[in-house]
């Protein structure tokens, strides 16, 4: 999974939901049978449907590669009914709420709110912007974006048309002298590793606590999406910068711009009525 260049967070997940299963069953490969998997999805019944399809995910994808490796004769997740769960809608919070919770970020952890910044206004995951190298910003004048490495490897071109976010990403480089390398780095070695996955939430966590306002990062990610419908931009464009590989994804959030549909009824019985009296 490392060489097919899955997210560390990705590799993390898929790590502990192996770990479950190995403290389940000491035996070999060679006598694993689908009977062994389904007493295992019923001991974890308990768990929400996504964390189990997850879990099943993770399994199917080992033995997968053990199948095509030759260390089983058969795939046993071949015999298994997998786990079924609708897909949830995305949820975004008010603009307002956001605004608060970056309001609430001390001025000197100057990395702190510029990164929560940047993922609210461009849309970007969590993963792709902890992913940015300085060589990935391209700060011409007038014409500012930054290239993002999204899921799959597949890369995309983000424009940073906020001016609020184009100046704090120019004074931070100011303040950090960063030339070159990670864009966001842990402080305790402000020139060296990456910024972990798990510090940043942990961080959030606490500002979203100060601010008193229930929102997790990817909330953020919705919340672009919900305003870029609301504001009228198209599906085509959307798809395009929050880096969806099928439109089906995108259109989930035309459901919840229910306030851009009432305004487009109203416009439309508007011009009905108009013709309607002429």
């Amino acid at each position: 999974m490392e060489h097919a260049n899955r997210s560390a967070h990705t590799l993390r997940a898929y790590a502990a939901d192996l770990r479950q299963f190995v403290e389940f069953y000491r035996g070999s490969l060679l006598r694993l049978t689908p009977d062994v998997l389904t007493a295992f999805w019923t001991m974890q019944s308990h768990l929400s449907p996504a964390t189990r399809a997850r879990r099943q995910a993770a399994l199917s994808s080992f033995f997968a590669w053990a199948y095509r490796h030759d260390l089983i004769a058969a795939d046993p997740m071949g015999k298994v009914t997998r786990v079924k769960r609708e897909r949830p809608l995305p949820r975004g919070v008010e603009p307002a709420l956001v605004e608060r919770i970056l309001a609430v970020i001390p001025r000197h952890q100057v990395r702190d709110r510029l990164l929560f910044r940047l993922v609210f206004e461009t849309g970007m995951r969590i993963g792709e912007a902890l992913n940015l190298h300085v060589e990935d910003l391209d700060l011409t004048q007038d014409d500012e974006h930054v290239e993002v490495l999204g899921k799959g490897s597949d890369r995309r071109t983000i424009l940073l048309d906020d001016t609020r976010l184009v100046k704090q990403l120019r004074d931070y480089l100011k303040q950090t002298k960063y030339k070159h390398g990670p864009l966001f780095r842990a402080a305790k070695n402000g020139r060296g590793d990456t910024l972990a996955y798990q510090s940043v939430h942990e961080r959030w966590a606490g500002y979203c606590a100060k601010a008193d306002v229930a929102c997790t990062l990817h909330q953020l990610r919705h919340t672009h999406a919900t305003e870029m419908i609301n504001g009228g931009v198209s599906l085509a464009t959307i798809r395009r910068r929050l880096g969806h590989k099928s439109m089906q994804t995108t259109l989930l959030y035309v459901n919840q711009s229910d306030a851009t549909a009432d305004d487009e009824i109203r416009a439309w019985r508007r011009r009905k009525k108009r013709t309607g009296s002429t």
